[in-house]
């Protein structure tokens, strides 16, 4: 982050300080929150090595995604809340055909040749992706709400990202000979990177009378199985616009800060834009190793609307504005949330009764403004699936592409 960054989030945190706040980003002992979210994914293109604008996938490449997400919140104490979120996913990625071995005959003499050195790099994987187990505990509730969290995300055994065309080539003469082959080509889409994460971050919270409510969350995220650790972050703001409508905007950041190992070798178009008739050998072509680490920002807007007092809807969109390594993702979501208490609730004292002839003058006081406390419903998921890396909370693809089609 800039100087100039670092000055922002200071002088936010400093507003958070300075104002009263009753938001509590846990729930009570007793409550529990179940909650259903789907999500669609999609994009066509994608940010690669060098933090560049984002250019097309190669042969008209789409890569799209679907995840219903399960999950359920229990306070166990007033500060202690444990989370679980299981994710079931269909994830593709489509792309023209291609042969990229040049003809030893003109074209169109040799029809077993072309017949079987097509290249088909169109794959489809559904199942059960990564399992995420949060934990947090509430350290203060005024002035500021301060909350601690550690989450751990593990693989469910589904076949974690490969090279598209093998770990092993050393040079352009040996891609061609021995691997540019049909049966050469990895299954790179997949349901996530194959690999465990524990993210340990800490919450900071207020919310205002004006019925607003700010939350910057900070951590680092230490990513087994030899992927690079990063250091992940997030501010949201919320305002309550209507007695059951809030509307929030987000932005998300994940970036690497260790190096990841390299889990195989593939290849990019130096031209996204040329169509599958136009590729010849290598002549569109370069070699680049494909490594366990990503960087991306995502900005995030919705609505969570209260249906009942127990019961919440959110509606919200992301994308994909930078990143390294990762596609532009767009993700639209839906989710509900319903809450309850496990405990009885305290008995009511009965009211005092007073003799009818006697008058009794009362004394009002003003309301304290009404708390705007986090809500129910889990937040948008990053989009999930990916092979490569993470973008916070969850992982997105990476960018499924002619050389990479891992595709959260």
């Amino acid at each position: 982050m800039s100087t100039r960054s670092v000055l922002a989030v200071s002088a936010l945190l400093l507003v958070c300080i300075a104002l009263p706040a009753r938001a509590q980003w846990t729930l009570p002992r007793g409550d529990v929150a179940l909650v259903a979210g789907y999500d669609f994914q999609f994009a066509n293109r994608e940010f690669r090595d060098g933090h560049e604008r984002p250019t097309d996938f190669p042969l008209n490449g789409r890569y799209s995604g679907s995840t219903l997400t399960l999950g359920a919140r229990a306070g166990f104490t007033d500060r202690l809340e444990l989370e679980i979120l299981l994710p079931i996913k269909l994830v593709s990625y489509t792309a023209d055909p291609v042969i990229l071995l040049e003809p030893g005959m003109a074209m169109g003499s040799n029809l077993d040749f072309y017949q079987e050195n097509i290249i088909d790099l169109s794959q489809t994987r559904r199942g059960l992706g990564d399992i995420y187990i949060s934990g947090r505990y509430a350290l203060l509730r005024n002035p500021i709400a301060m909350a601690l969290e550690a989450k751990l995300k593990t693989p469910t055994g589904y076949q974690g990202p490969q090279g598209t065309f093998g770990d092993n080539p050393t040079d352009s003469e040996s891609f061609t000979v021995d691997l540019v082959r049909p049966g050469n080509v990895s299954d790179d889409v997949t349901l996530g990177d194959g690999q465990v994460d524990l993210t340990l971050s800490a919450l900071v919270g207020a919310s205002f009378p004006t019925r607003t409510f700010m939350r910057f969350d900070a951590g680092y995220n230490i990513r087994f199985g030899g992927a690079g650790h990063q250091v992940v972050g997030s501010l949201k703001i919320g305002q309550v616009v209507a007695p059951r409508l809030l509307l929030y905007a987000e932005s998300r950041l994940a970036y690497t800060v260790t190096e990841g190992r390299v889990y195989g070798l593939s290849v990019a178009a130096t031209d996204p834009s040329l169509p599958a008739a136009d590729y010849q050998g290598l002549n569109n072509l370069f070699l680049r190793e494909v490594q366990l680490e990503r960087d991306a920002i995502d900005v995030v807007g919705g609505a969570i609307v209260r249906i009942t007092d127990q019961v919440e809807v959110n509606v919200g969109y992301s994308r994909t504005v930078w990143g390294r390594n990762t596609s532009a993702i767009n993700s639209v979501y839906v989710g509900v949330g319903v809450r309850a208490s496990l405990l009885e609730p305290p008995p009511t004292p009965e009211e005092e009764a007073y003799p009818e002839e006697e008058y009794v003058e009362a004394e009002y006081e003003v309301a304290p403004p009404e708390e705007v406390e986090e809500p129910l419903v889990a937040p948008i998921p990053t989009p999930a699936g990916g092979a490569a890396g993470s973008t916070g909370s969850a992982d997105g693809p990476p960018s499924p592409s002619l050389e990479e089609t891992d595709a959260p």
